[in-house]
């Protein structure tokens, strides 16, 4: 297996473990965090800061963010761009209760959480978090550094830009165009661009 360090220990990084912990590639070395607390008990955990992170890299190649962007819209895509500095790999993690085209693009740093369907001719930029039973239709293009959270539906041939947050139970309209840092709010069914 290999090494892998995760960023952040809330509720969002226990669900990632799930995921991680049931691929059986991946052997987490250490959780990084702002401040440590007492959640995720069993592993080790480290203060997240450059000097750490310079260290960890010596011993482990691989990082993953674990923390979502409810509150914040941009943490995701400084952390994914600072360890993509200090030379750290990112997998695509994918579930394996997860539907993934073999016809669709998926880049570094994402997360398919459990139950999702990712459809035929799907391009998925970095670092997003594709969250459980979300469905990701044909034709389908989504940038980086977004969270489509729990339930979504993006209909064919939707265009979502970067670092934008598509709530929970929501519906994107096919043809439709979300623009950089939108937030749809969840159960809200998006018929025009945004």
């Amino acid at each position: 297996m290999k090494k892998i360090i995760l960023i952040g220990a809330g509720g969002h990084a226990r669900s990632c473990i799930d995921v991680i912990e049931g691929l059986k590639k991946f052997k987490i070395s250490y959780l990084l965090e702002k401040k440590i607390t007492n959640n995720l008990d069993r592993f080790k955990k480290v203060i997240y800061n450059k000097p750490n992170l310079v260290k960890i890299n010596k011993k482990v190649k691989i990082a993953f963010v674990c923390f979502g962007q409810i509150k914040n819209r941009t943490n995701r895509q400084k952390v994914f761009e600072e360890l993509k500095k200090l030379k750290y790999n990112f997998p695509v993690i994918k579930s394996n209760t997860a539907y993934i085209s073999k016809n669709s693009k998926i880049l570094d740093g994402t997360i398919i959480m459990h139950r999702s369907i990712i459809n035929s001719k799907v391009s998925i930029g970095y670092n997003n978090i594709i969250n459980t039973g979300s469905i990701i239709e044909h034709d389908v293009s989504i940038g980086n550094h977004n969270h489509i959270a729990p339930g979504a539906i993006i209909n064919g041939g939707a265009k979502i830009g970067n670092n934008c947050f598509i709530g929970s139970g929501s519906i994107i309209r096919q043809g439709i165009k979300i623009k950089n840092n939108s937030f749809i709010q969840a159960g809200k069914v998006v018929l025009k661009n945004q």
